[in-house]
């Protein structure tokens, strides 16, 4: 794989994805405004060695790389679903995962548009997190609307389920941001 280790990112970038690992700082994706372009491209970051490191992203499609969602555990890098109707109608379901330390990516669960209640339709701006060896995507948004469901991915089954849901609906207009603290 080519990894490119003198530039730095774009400066003029929104709908990226960001996540932290180690003593690394991970952008994903994007989109530059002025130029038009969408960033098919994982950016790592060293905070102790001021060092940027560029990987080219794992698709030859521009529609996967805004607001998707990102979270690290250990070396691995997972990424959920992205794209903004703004740029184009075509939301995606995929879930992949970054390698760190082969600096390879790997298609844990293949986008689809065929889909049930059990795994995530196409969407954009949801969370992702990872708990007891499971990846939970919270919210997001598909078609313009916000979805209030969460799934369960099982990393040792690659299966989908959809997870029960307890108290009031969720409801939102903006992407979300959660964190798991002690077990809660």
């Amino acid at each position: 794989m080519n990894v490119t280790g003198v530039m730095n990112p774009s400066k003029v970038r929104w709908g990226n994805s960001m996540t932290s690992v180690n003593k690394s700082l991970i952008i994903y994706g994007g989109f530059d405004i002025f130029l038009h372009t969408v960033h098919n491209e994982l950016w790592m970051y060293n905070t102790i060695t001021d060092m940027w490191k560029l990987y080219p992203g794992p698709f030859e499609t521009e529609n996967t790389f805004v607001y998707s969602a990102i979270c690290a555990v250990g070396n691995l890098v997972y990424i959920f679903g992205g794209t903004n109707p703004n740029i184009s109608r075509d939301e995606t379901n995929f879930l992949i995962l970054f390698d760190i330390s082969s600096a390879t990516w790997k298609t844990l669960s293949p986008p689809t548009n065929e889909y049930d209640q059990n795994s995530p339709p196409p969407m954009y701006n949801s969370f992702i997190f990872y708990r007891h060896e499971s990846l939970y995507i919270l919210g997001g948004f598909t078609d313009y609307q916000f979805v209030d469901t969460i799934y369960k991915f099982c990393l040792k089954t690659s299966r989908w389920t959809l997870v029960p849901k307890n108290g009031p609906k969720l409801i939102s207009t903006k992407r979300i941001f959660a964190t798991v603290f002690q077990n809660k």
